[in-house]
């Protein structure tokens, strides 16, 4: 795979990760398994912590695709005002 990809080849692949059932299945299992741990009394203040980061992380991932899928909005808004009449 080539270092750089354009941004409509890389809103295509993110597209085509976030519809996949197996990856949201594993994503959403993994969300409810560390908000469990953050929200169980039984759980140590490490656990909480390191269940915290996951979960930041996780979001940090959705935002990502979230900015992926604005900038290949944006690229395409643009080109078509260049190719416009």
């Amino acid at each position: 795979m080539a270092n750089q990809l354009s941004v409509v080849e890389k809103g295509a692949k993110m597209r085509t990760l976030k519809a996949d059932d197996t990856f949201q299945l594993a994503f959403k299992e993994i969300t409810d398994q560390q908000v469990a741990v953050f929200v169980s009394a039984d759980s140590t203040t490490d656990q909480r912590e390191e269940a915290h980061n996951l979960i930041c992380a996780l979001r940090k991932i959705e935002d990502y695709f979230d900015s992926v899928d604005t900038d290949e909005a944006m690229y395409n808004h643009k080109l078509k005002k260049e190719t416009a009449p």
